[in-house]
Formats: C-alpha cells, sequence, structure tokens
C-alpha cells in the first residue's frame, strides 16, 4: 500500500524555456523533470531533502533499536540513539516510545517526515528543560495583566 504524493510534472525541456514556473512549483513541492534521453529526475528544495533524509535517519534508528537482539525493554534500547531520555522519567520515556513509533509509521505511509522531526524536536527540548533544573512542579511566575509590547521595529534609538 502506497500514499499518493502530490508531484508536479514538467518535461526537461520546460525547465529551459520557463524555470520560474518550475522552480515555484518545486517551493510547493516536488517537482519530476521527465527527459526523452534517460530517467526522469525529482527537483525539491534543499531544506525538504535535509529534512526528508533526517526522518528516515530517524525512522532507521528507531528500526534498529527495536530490532537490537539485547534483552533490554524498547525505551532501554532507545537510551543508544537517544541519551538525552535519560533526563525524563520512566513513564515519560514510555510515552515518548509510543510517540515517536506511532507518528513514525505515520509519517512513513505519507511519505513526510516533517511530523517526525518536530515530534522528536519536542521531546528533546523538554528532556533539556530538565537537564537545567525545570521540574513540573516549579512555581512559575505569570503576568497578570495583559500588556501589549512595543513593537521592535519602530523603536528609533
Amino acid at each position: 500500500m502506497s500514499a499518493a504524493l502530490q508531484v508536479h510534472t514538467f518535461q526537461s525541456s520546460e525547465l529551459s524555456r520557463q524555470p520560474a514556473a518550475v522552480f515555484a512549483a518545486a517551493e510547493d513541492g516536488p517537482v519530476l523533470i521527465t527527459r526523452r534521453d534517460g530517467e526522469p529526475l525529482i527537483l525539491t528544495s534543499e531544506a525538504q531533502a535535509r529534512r526528508d533524509q533526517l526522518g528516515l535517519e530517524l525512522a532507521a534508528q528507531l528500526v534498529a533499536a527495536s530490532l537490537d537482539p539485547s534483552n533490554e525493554p524498547f525505551t532501554a534500547r532507545l537510551l543508544g540513539p537517544f541519551p538525552w531520555l535519560m533526563f525524563l522519567s520512566e513513564a515519560e520515556r514510555e510515552a515518548f516510545a509510543e510517540e515517536i513509533v506511532s507518528v513514525a509509521r505515520a509519517c512513513a505511509a505519507v511519505r513526510h517526515f516533517d511530523r517526525l522531526l518536530k515530534v522528536l524536536e519536542e521531546w528533546h527540548r523538554t528532556a533539556q528543560a530538565y537537564a537545567a533544573g525545570y521540574t513540573a512542579d516549579m512555581a512559575v511566575d505569570w503576568l497578570e495583566d495583559d500588556e501589549a509590547a512595543a513593537d521592535p521595529r519602530t523603536d528609533v534609538v
């Protein structure tokens, strides 16, 4: 079962005749460049290619941890690729494992890994906060009044 990915298609001649249209389409998603004399090529942004690569690397780390032959629980095996999980409680590590695996499956199904990277980043930032000394029971000083902040673009020094 494969998910359909929205791909714009252009002939290679259109790339030279109308580069602005092809590049604009590539900003929205992958572009298939068809060629008479060769295999079609995919044009995508560098940022998207980097996110896709990071997502695949993360998925590979999860697969490797799940297939580790040790008898340790999955959450303990995740400490290898994600040592910062040590700052989370055992319950939070369980929640991380459950969420990251389910989101990885969903992202793989649609072939888009941005959400997976976002979930990982959110958990990582939580671990960073705990490492910095934040605890859930800490008192937080909230501002009482809604006061508009000055627009720094209009402040002239």
